[in-house]
């Protein structure tokens, strides 16, 4: 799937780049429940590790989940 995002022209957001906006999606999605951790490491490409490294950077915490995420990531 293919996704264009149209952002204002802004210094702010001058440094943004795609990998920093898919993870920060990504992230996001997974911090409110609508990705697994699998899924969301699955997408990114990075080892479970590197995908609870990144969280602390868009203001997650590792040891939030979900009771669902629990039991996916259980079962995988």
């Amino acid at each position: 799937m293919e996704l264009i995002l149209e952002l204002p022209d802004i210094k702010p957001l001058a440094d943004i780049n795609g990998k920093d906006l898919r993870e920060s999606l990504v992230a996001n999605l997974y911090h409110i429940g609508r990705l697994s951790e699998k899924e969301a490491r699955e997408i990114l490409g990075k080892t479970r590790r590197e995908f609870e490294e990144i969280l602390p950077r868009f203001g997650f915490s590792i040891l939030d989940d979900s009771q669902e995420n629990i039991s996916i990531e259980l079962d995988a």
